[in-house]
């Protein structure tokens, strides 16, 4: 005899149709489509076209093109130590479709400048630091110092008898050699110039001291016998001068000062679309192109995750708010 369904089997089979209505969803969002770009990217730059920001910005845009399927703008916009190129990116929406490539003075400007409109960390995603360009106190080669204890001890014996050069005041170059004395506990005499040229150029002449050059800057005159480097800056001595020691290695352990580039997108940006872009980012600092170009500019290449860029600009932030309150530094 057949077996009739009971009230049970009926109940069961008109559940079916709700279970699969729930199994659905989860199945679809397993299999929703990866976040993809879909209209241009711009980097907004702020600085001037030509030199060694705007050469990293452009050799990495090639290939995030290719990753990312769409291509990627370069757009210089000097001006306000960074402002106009912030409030680009501030008035895009955070989508990451519109990045910042700042400096240093990302994280310098706010303890420079009281009324700074941005909070960096607050305002801005990390994505990464697509570059790193490190400095190097040097001298010139007939300056009788041949080594950062010499300069410090004519320092000390005679106060602000040495001075150093800049290309201006809160800059990186000032910031530094402020830092060294102040880690030092010498008093040595400031300079500031209108830019980074004048100020080699004096130095060459022997018009001031001593000077925090980059590695792009100083290397050239270093090889030409023209300059002595007394020290590198960043904790790590630099690869293109390994026989350099750091300031750290030399008696000053808390010194590590160490210029660099990288992209921020406008707070909120989601997740996904960060990581694409460090992704982007990566492969393009792995491609022998970009490698050789930095290479030639003394640039060590970055690529490291968002979260680790965080606490580089997290630690930098305090570093240079510590020194700038303590010294009371002002711009003009």
């Amino acid at each position: 005899m057949p077996h009739l369904p009971t009230r049970r089997d009926c109940l069961s089979l008109l559940a079916l149709p709700a279970l699969g209505a729930a199994v659905l969803p989860a199945r679809a969002q397993s299999q929703a489509p990866a976040p993809a770009y879909t209209q241009p990217l711009r980097i907004v730059l702020p600085f001037a076209p030509g030199g060694p920001t705007d050469m990293m910005a452009r050799a990495i845009s090639k290939s995030m093109s290719q990753t990312l399927g769409q291509p990627v703008v370069v757009d210089n916009k000097p001006g306000g130590g960074g402002l106009v190129a912030f409030a680009e990116v501030q008035r895009a929406p955070a989508d990451g479709y519109t990045l910042a490539f700042p400096s240093i003075l990302a994280v310098t400007n706010p303890a420079l400048m009281p009324k700074y409109p941005y909070e960096t960390l607050r305002d801005f995603t990390p994505v990464t630091v697509v570059g790193f360009i490190p400095h190097v106190l040097a001298v010139r080669t007939e300056h009788p110092a041949k080594s950062l204890a010499d300069l410090v001890a004519t320092a000390r014996a005679k106060p602000d008898s040495v001075t150093y050069a800049s290309s201006g005041n809160g800059t990186s170059a000032h910031l530094a050699a402020a830092l060294l004395a102040s880690e030092a506990k010498v008093s040595m005499l400031h300079v500031p110039y209108k830019g980074a040229g004048p100020a080699l150029t004096d130095l060459l002449s022997g018009q001031v001291e001593c000077m925090f050059l980059d590695t792009n800057s100083a290397i050239p005159q270093i090889r030409a016998g023209k300059l002595r480097a007394l020290a590198a800056a960043p904790r790590r001595r630099i690869a293109l001068l390994p026989d350099v020691p750091t300031v750290a290695e030399q008696g000053y352990p808390n010194f590590d000062v160490h210029g660099w580039y990288g992209l921020l997108a406008r707070a909120g940006t989601p997740e996904p679309m960060v990581n694409l872009l460090h992704n982007a980012v990566r492969i393009a600092l792995a491609t022998p192109e970009v490698r050789e170009q930095f290479r030639g500019a003394a640039v060590d290449a970055g690529g490291m995750p968002p979260a680790e860029y965080r606490e580089i600009i997290r630690n930098d932030l305090v570093k240079w708010k510590t020194l700038v309150d303590r010294l009371q530094i002002k711009l003009d």
